[in-house]
């Protein structure tokens, strides 16, 4: 998976999502059976999909997803039959941008690549190019392989740079990290490791501050890709706050609500106020210990999570350069306590999407005109 931000909005980390390899549903049982059934992807973050499923397998294929609150509108996109790449043309604050997110074969790489760099160029139309994916292949088998071969001939790989340089793109994570060894895959097969994933952009994109990085390996066999690219900026509305029910499960917190509330009434007992406008001034004030108890649990958590992962980026790289069974153990471990945080995290997400079920219960609202929606023509009269 990849990522690009275009930075409309703060705090977004991508803005656009490139997957490649997802899983696709088979469209009937049968021995013939197609994997054509596009796979229903429901995210309130990235409502916008697109999709170019392979017909003959399941675990293949490429999407790209758009952020809500990245501005744009479509105008043209194009679709490999067999799950291979998928081109998307946007408008973006005025700019029309090509994206394009591409799945190379194991075999044939440099053939395949000149062929799909065609058909990008020619979409395009002259308008610049951000292409990402999984490439299969290491662009400099010196940096982008711990053992410092290719699987791919230099003959080919010289002819696929020069593809990649008559296009105008550039290797947004080696233009920002000269020399520096870093990978994206790790072969179990091959005990080695290879940065097959890659984000191109084209020169004319040079000039909004790039940034690159390449995360750490933990749900996948691949690490993601994320890219920067600075542009306007967008106004911003407050969220709404909630309260988060799992700090009534913190003991520190719960007892300064009780302390509060007790120094509150103490305070206000021969306050001749009305008891309403009491009420609202203590739910002011139990809001603000809400809040401060929150920030603490999250800067907590967020922490525990940088340390966990720069330990795993360690371990990672004295893997990387001598892979001992040790230290895959040492890494299985702290990967381990990485998806423990995130499974709690899942947990929270699943309560509150369960809390806005029970909100709406039989109300009208979005969800019941989703619901009608396709039903709306066939009951026309």
């Amino acid at each position: 998976m990849s990522g690009v931000s275009m930075c409309q909005k703060k705090g977004v980390r991508s803005s656009i999502a490139y997957i490649n390899r997802g899983y696709w549903l088979p469209c009937c049982r049968r021995r013939t059976s197609r994997f054509l059934a596009i796979p229903k992807c429901e995210s309130k973050y990235f409502p916008t999909w697109f999709h170019a499923p392979n017909p003959e397998r399941k675990a293949a294929g490429v999407s790209i997803a758009l952020h809500k609150h990245f501005c744009h509108s479509v105008i043209s996109s194009e679709v490999d039959p067999k799950g291979r790449y998928l081109f998307l043309k946007l408008a973006v604050d005025q700019l029309v941008i090509s994206f394009a997110n591409v799945y190379f074969p194991n075999q044939g790489q440099s053939t395949f690549g000149a062929k799909v760099l065609r058909k990008m160029a020619r979409f395009a139309d002259g308008s610049p190019i951000i292409v990402g994916g999984d490439f299969n292949l290491v662009m400099d088998p010196t940096l982008d392989s711990s053992s410092g071969k290719s699987s791919v001939s230099s003959v080919s790989l010289h002819h696929f740079h020069k593809n990649l340089y008559a296009l105008g793109l550039v290797d947004m994570w080696r233009l920002l990290h000269p020399g520096v060894r870093d990978y994206t895959h790790f072969s179990h097969s091959h005990n080695s490791y290879g940065r097959l994933d890659y984000l191109f952009i084209s020169q004319k994109l040079l000039d909004s501050n790039p940034k690159c990085s390449i995360d750490s390996i933990v749900w996948s066999d691949h690490a993601p890709v994320y890219g920067l690219l600075m542009g306007p900026t967008s106004g911003t509305r407050a969220p709404s706050w909630r309260l988060n029910d799992n700090l009534l499960n913190d003991a520190v917190c719960i007892a300064d609500i009780k302390t509060a509330i007790a120094d509150f009434v103490l305070v206000h007992e021969s306050d001749p106020t009305a008891r309403p406008v009491k009420w609202e001034a203590l739910k002011c004030v139990l809001r603000g210990i809400f809040i401060s108890h929150g920030s603490r649990l999250k800067k907590e958590c967020t922490l525990k999570l940088s340390n966990l992962f720069s330990d795993l980026n360690q371990k990672e790289g004295r893997n990387k350069v001598a892979p001992t069974d040790t230290l895959r153990a040492e890494i299985s471990a702290v990967r381990q306590q990485i998806l423990k945080i995130l499974d709690q995290k899942s947990l929270c997400i699943r309560d509150k999407v369960r809390h806005r079920f029970y909100e709406y219960g039989d109300k009208s609202g979005r969800w019941l005109a989703r619901a009608l929606h396709p039903r709306s023509p066939v009951t026309h009269v």
